[in-house]
């Protein structure tokens, strides 16, 4: 509720309000102050677009004006995780700030609208009992729990059309128990992307690289630790597993599912 408030103070007079939201910054870890930014925009685009019907320009001003803003602060001289923290904040207001416009541009008016429901959104719920269950990760009609999965500052991944729809198609995938598999040419951020999407949702993500010295005992060991401890897996090279190994492997996930 706090990190809420300071926003909206920030939004209603943005000029004069900007050292107090820069101590907000500074007093809470940066997955923190993430996740409240990304709550709390999720929450004022759907109130303009329930009262209003619509989103509204200054919106996008405050979005650009607080981008602005951290980008002057980057030039002073900071402590490495102070300046870290701040480039994700960055990094995210970017992403917000090309949404919003993109929002504005196609005249969305509904909070039903798909192009608002295909954006990745923050919803916090603090009537729920259960503390896990307050924060939810929402992406067209799939929900998640946030994982809470201590993240550290890592470094964000730049949010692109193309990400979005890796996203949107993973969490589809998820939300029907299913896995991924993006798919494209060698050096081209399939891995990094699922990583990302992982850190956005607050899970530890596992990264194998699968060779030929992987037998059937080894994915074995690998899926009973991930099941273990709730991480994601991410099985790059997946393709160079033999055939008779990806027939029981795929035995071995129909038993997870």
């Amino acid at each position: 509720e706090e990190l809420y408030e300071r926003i909206v103070i920030f939004e209603e007079n943005p000029t004069e309000n900007c050292d107090q939201y820069l101590e907000w910054i500074d007093k809470y870890p940066a997955q923190i102050a993430l996740l409240g930014i990304q709550s709390s925009w999720a929450k004022k685009i759907e109130e303009l677009l329930e009262s209003n019907g619509i989103v509204s320009p200054e919106q996008l001003e405050n979005t650009e004006l607080l981008l602005n803003f951290l980008a002057d602060q980057i030039l002073h001289d900071l402590i490495p995780m102070q300046r870290r923290k701040y480039e994700n904040i960055i990094t995210e207001l970017v992403h917000q700030r090309d949404v919003t416009r993109k929002l504005i541009q196609n005249e969305v008016d509904s909070a039903y609208s798909f192009e608002w429901l295909k954006e990745m959104r923050f919803y916090w719920n603090p009537k729920k009992k259960n503390v896990l269950l307050k924060l939810e990760v929402c992406m067209a009609n799939a929900k998640f729990p946030y994982g809470y999965e201590y993240l550290g500052i890592p470094e964000l991944l730049v949010q692109t059309p193309l990400t979005d729809l890796c996203y949107l198609t993973l969490t589809q995938a998820l939300h029907s128990r299913m896995g991924g598999n993006p798919f494209g040419p060698a050096g081209t951020g399939k891995t990094e992307t699922v990583k990302a999407l992982g850190s956005q949702m607050g899970r530890f993500v596992l990264v194998f690289c699968c060779d030929d010295a992987f037998d059937l005992k080894a994915m074995t060991r690998i899926l009973m630790g991930l099941c273990q401890v709730g991480a994601w897996g991410c099985f790059d090279e997946f393709n160079r597993l033999e055939e008779r190994i990806l027939s029981a492997v795929s035995q071995q996930i129909q038993t997870i599912q």
